[in-house]
């Protein structure tokens, strides 16, 4: 949808007179059309850039700085009160109407002691987003591939990795799952499997050995279909789908196909092997994968993580490029792919995907109305921790482990990205101290930017 004048460019034929008339219709699809062209024979050729982003003030697109402002309040409160870092950006109308850094990126030193001077969150510093990787690495690269016509997601996984194939030892049979099945969670898989940890079943610390696994060892938890069972797993498989379909690395594919051509650069797997710093990213736990050295197996990393992903599966048995987790992104990258969303399918003269794919992926199916292909959805208002009291029945996102939320709601024109570190505390008794705090519960700063318009 056309939210401002685009920047269009005419190229009228050389069969065209200097004196012409145009009847231009929106089409509401990034597109017009031109009639009545004369004299009769005469072409013109139009390019219209999708919307991209600029900034302003909330009072631009009718809402309220006071009111916006109660969302710092909160945040900061909870600073105070020992929450690590967070970095939000607001988007509104296709303006940024707020981009924010708080609290602190490192607390903690590797010893598990508070530093002497902390290290600040900037509006560009990389979160690890856990999930939402599956969301902006796993099913961006899938959209893109389903608008180039190379994958259709009825077709079986078997029809795309020959490997993926045979019953497991309860009788399931691999080959009747379909690429719907997977992206939707009712493929049958249990919600995780450890890989990393020997005598968990089958063992691997590499993606090659992973995959294998995956293919045509690892048991599903139940048949096939029936009500969503959420699973990395899953997307596990969706990362080694685009892989196989595109002859390539996942990290690579979705950085050449997606992240590069939108100019998001700083958004990234694998950060401290593609030229960043530990200090350009967010730390999320304080000792490593122990849990406050609760949990032990070979390998565990027992200092403060930085600049690697958190996800144990994909640091040790997918080689931190996975599609279920391992995506490093800001704020202001994330905008961007939030508002290819908005646009339904592109960004500037970028264009992923059309309007028929992405409501292919992003409507609600018969297995439940929060769940669209990957994206999960406001719906029936069952997912306000998440989207808010606020969020329309078109309301779309995902959440991360680590302290990641994104919404982008339609109805709206509004997208909401929170990335934290709040797993960047204190862990007792398996419990992180900031997931009880407000920020990390996401939807009370969900309902301060819904009330900065809707009570302005």
């Amino acid at each position: 949808m056309i939210r401002r004048p685009p920047r269009s460019t005419l190229d009228r034929s050389s069969a065209a007179s200097d004196v012409y008339k145009r009847q231009v219709k929106d089409s509401s699809d990034n597109t017009f059309s031109i009639q009545n062209i004369l004299p009769l024979g005469a072409t013109i050729k139009a390019n219209v850039p999708y919307p991209t982003l600029i900034h302003g003030k909330p009072e631009d697109v009718g809402m309220s700085s006071k009111l916006l402002g109660l969302v710092d309040k909160l945040i900061q409160d909870d600073i105070s009160n020992g929450f690590p870092g967070a970095s939000l950006i607001v988007v509104k109308n296709g303006v940024i109407v707020k981009q924010e850094a708080y609290g602190y990126a490192r607390k903690y030193t590797d010893e598990g002691k508070l530093m002497d001077k902390f290290q600040p969150v900037k509006k560009d510093t990389l979160f690890d987003v856990a999930s939402n990787t599956k969301m902006f690495s796993a099913i961006f690269s899938l959209m893109n591939l389903h608008y180039k016509k190379q994958l259709d997601y009825t077709h079986t996984v078997h029809s795309y990795i020959q490997e993926y194939k045979g019953k497991d030892s309860k009788g399931y049979d691999r080959e009747k799952i379909d690429v719907f099945d997977v992206l939707t969670h009712i493929a049958g898989y249990a919600s995780s499997y450890h890989f990393h940890i020997k005598g968990r079943g089958c063992y691997s610390r590499n993606k090659h050995d992973t995959a294998q696994c995956i293919y045509n060892k690892v048991d599903l938890s139940r048949e096939r279909g029936g009500e969503p069972l959420y699973s990395d797993i899953d997307y596990i498989v969706a990362g080694l789908l685009v892989e196989r379909i595109s002859g390539k690395e996942l990290d690579e594919y979705v950085r050449e196909n997606v992240y590069k051509p939108l100019g998001a650069k700083r958004t990234t797997y694998k950060p401290l092997k593609n030229g960043f710093a530990k200090e350009d990213a967010a730390a999320t736990e304080i000792f490593g994968n122990t849990r406050n050295f609760t949990v032990k197996f070979n390998g565990i990393r027992e200092k403060v993580i930085q600049g690697e992903v958190h996800d144990e599966v994909s640091y040790y048995s997918m080689n931190e490029a996975s599609g279920h987790a391992g995506l490093f992104s800001t704020t202001g990258d994330m905008a961007v792919l939030a508002q290819v969303l908005l646009n339904r399918g592109g960004y500037g003269n970028v264009k992923l995907w059309n309007r028929d794919t992405q409501d292919l992926f992003v409507k609600p199916y018969d297995l439940g109305i929060t769940y669209g292909i990957g994206w999960r959805r406001q719906g029936n208002e069952d997912l306000t921790w998440h989207f808010g009291t606020y969020g329309s029945n078109e309301a779309i996102g995902h959440t991360g482990w680590t302290g990641t939320v994104t919404v982008i709601d339609p109805k709206h024109d509004l997208s909401v990205i929170l990335l934290t570190n709040k797993k960047h505390s204190p862990c007792i008794k398996g419990q992180f101290e900031a997931d009880s705090m407000e920020t990390g519960r996401y939807g009370s700063v969900m309902n301060l930017v819904y009330e900065s318009f809707l009570n302005a």
